[in-house]
């Protein structure tokens, strides 16, 4: 048995909700998607609770750690800034 748990985090977004959901992969079984105990959704609203549910899993099942694959999170685009012609006038 690997002595960490591999777990694969997932951002995921519909109509302006974004959560994050993780897949954990155990060699010889298939892979499962990780969820909160206490309610039994696979929905976590920060990438901190998804890494500390696993954590608690991993200890839980015998692991010595965690091995999270979780993308780099996507820089958000500039805003464009609204630029105004100023015109000057000059008074004699």
């Amino acid at each position: 048995m690997s002595s960490e748990l591999t777990v694969k985090v997932s951002e995921k977004a519909k109509n302006d909700e974004k959560w994050f959901e993780a897949t954990v992969s155990i060699d010889g079984l298939r892979p499962t998607k990780l969820a909160r105990k206490s309610d039994g959704s696979t929905k976590f609203t920060t990438r901190s609770s998804v890494t500390s549910a696993a954590k608690r899993l991993a200890t839980t099942l015998g692991f010595q750690g965690v091995a999270v694959d979780a993308p780099a999170p996507a820089k958000k685009a500039a805003k464009k800034r609204a630029t105004t012609a100023a015109t000057t006038t000059q008074s004699e």
